[in-house]
């Protein structure tokens, strides 16, 4: 097309000409018609020259004026921080209603929920679906290939979230360099020689189970085997077709327990592909013998708990049509069903099943993957499901968001199918916000890429809300710590709404910690908890804040 674009102008301009010519050679003799000829071409030829003299002087005022403002002219094109396509996407449309607490984590796409309470702080750790996105962009559906990270959580109230950033696991920059993927993880702690040590398991796609160890619940993580814990190799291994998806428990004496397996061949009703074992004390190899669960209508996800002196088994019921099949050991497609053992190694029995597939409830439909666990007392499950991708516009599905639910057990021990919602779990405790908070603390936010110790506006008027303050001993001052690179911006606080009454605006200028007086409205009450709503505006990224009383 360009070329018969180009053709077509060169025809015109000939054609011009040869009309001109024309017109001389009918009013003229061919004497005049040379000397209006050659009259003609001096006459172009000057135009010409004067054009590109003009052009020439223009193009060098241009240089002259991009060079001396070099400096702003960089400022001003380029951010101090750079977001994504996929973080803009997540930042702009990854939103949570008032009245919603679920997903716990909308601004990154994370799946297979492991739950550790420790302390006074829950935190999660999930398969890195973000990781998935980047690479195909929602133009497919999640293959689950690139994921070689995982994602961690942490929250004291179950409304606030922290972004605890990523474990590097898997791959050439991961701990454990032998796997190629880290799927689905499980977490567990252990007093050892008088220390708390932290244990990480995680599935090698699907063909071996990993662990890394760290003194924290964040990590640093390193592999202390150097191989897989649980590998094809392994004893009772033939009929795991899915060699994936762990479950570990540490009992009330301080015994480890790890579950895994799944996947399915020609008897669907009685797979028998899962596996337990019980570990060493070291909680990083095998003391047994991998022993066989036989769960119907098996197809992965296992989870174990201890319930009133019960061990409860419970997993991921398989696809297949049931036909005609009926009776109290048919569950439905995709959901969590559990079993029940006096023993933490079985053999169990079957009881029913407790969480239908989220696709019930949400909508799409996808696999179904739980952690069951206990805080202050109540029971939870964490699950997760796939509300965000439609949310957020992608083509392709598969990309998963994690949701808490309460979790109902009846006195007898039963477990009743559960109830779930996008409005989640209660706050358990007000917020403090008297220590220092990272930024990347939050219950939902708009136009902000949210990452550890690094928020930051793609848009006018970012905003992010912490919900639940208790603001009882007062609010004299806030301080505030940009992250190093930052330039210039205001950071605007209000109380109770994005535009409700405003506590101050403080003018940020590189990335100097900076302390701002705080003025609480007239009529504010002390009594109640509060929403706090941060509004960011600028080329600069926040990386904490605190308010003194």
């Amino acid at each position: 097309m360009i070329a018969q674009k180009n053709r077509g102008v060169n025809e015109y301009t000939v054609f011009r000409t040869n009309n001109n010519i024309l017109l001389y050679e009918t009013f003229f003799s061919k004497t005049f018609y040379f000397f209006f000829k050659t009259i003609y071409t001096i006459i172009m030829k000057s135009i010409k020259n004067l054009f590109l003299g003009v052009v020439l002087i223009m193009s060098t005022i241009t240089s002259c004026a991009t060079n001396s403002s070099k400096e702003e002219a960089a400022t001003t094109s380029s951010p101090a921080f750079k977001a994504t396509g996929m973080q803009k996407k997540m930042a702009e449309k990854a939103v949570k209603s008032l009245s919603e607490n679920n997903p716990i984590n909308a601004w990154k796409f994370t799946a297979d929920p492991a739950v550790l309470v420790y302390n006074d702080t829950i935190y999660i750790y999930g398969t890195n679906d973000f990781q998935q996105v980047e690479y195909t962009a929602g133009l497919e559906d999640n293959g689950y290939g690139r994921i070689n990270t995982l994602n961690i959580f942490s929250s004291k109230d179950l409304v606030n979230w922290t972004d605890c950033g990523e474990v590097k696991v898997a791959g050439p920059d991961g701990a454990a360099k032998w796997a190629r993927n880290s799927w689905a993880p499980a977490i567990a702690v252990k007093n050892i020689d008088g220390k708390d040590k932290f244990f990480l398991y995680f599935a090698d796609s699907a063909n071996g189970i990993g662990v890394l160890s760290a003194d924290s619940p964040t990590g640093p993580f390193t592999d202390p085997l150097g191989v897989a814990l649980v590998s094809r190799a392994a004893p009772n291994m033939q009929g795991v077709y899915w060699l994936f998806d762990p479950a570990v428990f540490v009992d009330d004496d301080g015994t480890g327990y790890i579950y895994f397996g799944g996947g399915l061949d020609k008897d669907a009703a009685h797979p028998k592909s899962a596996r337990c074992a019980r570990l060493q004390p070291d909680m990083i190899s095998l003391d047994t013998k991998p022993a066989e669960i036989d769960a119907p209508y098996l197809f992965e996800d296992s989870g174990i708990n201890k319930i009133n002196g019960k061990y409860y088994y419970s997993y991921c019921s398989n696809w297949i049509d049931r036909g005609d099949a009926k009776g109290p050991e048919v569950p439905s497609i995709a959901s969590i069903c559990y079993m029940t053992s006096d023993n933490p190694l079985g053999p169990f029995t079957y009881q029913g099943e407790t969480l239908l597939n989220p696709g019930r409830y949400f909508g799409p439909w996808g696999n179904n993957h739980h952690w069951i666990f206990q805080l202050k007392g109540k029971w939870y499950i964490a699950y997760h499901t796939q509300t965000m991708e439609k949310t957020v516009g992608l083509l392709k599905g598969g990309y998963r968001n994690i949701f808490i639910s309460d979790f109902k057990i009846d006195d007898d021990g039963t477990i009743p199918v559960q109830s779930v919602t996008k409005a989640g779990p209660e706050r358990i405790c007000a917020f403090n916000p008297y220590e220092t908070i990272p930024a990347a603390t939050l219950r939902t936010s708009k136009n902000l890429v949210i990452m550890p110790g690094k928020v930051f506006p793609i848009a006018e008027d970012a905003y992010l809300e912490i919900d639940g303050a208790d603001l009882s001993k007062g609010a004299s001052s806030i301080t505030v710590k940009p992250t190093p690179g930052s330039r210039s911006g205001t950071l605007k606080i209000t109380l109770g709404r994005e535009k409700g009454p405003e506590l101050a605006t403080i003018t940020l200028k590189g990335d100097s910690e900076t302390t701002a007086k705080l003025t609480l409205p007239s009529d504010f009450d002390s009594s109640v908890l509060h929403k706090i709503f941060f509004i960011y505006n600028g080329d600069f990224a926040l990386e904490s804040w605190k308010i003194e009383k």
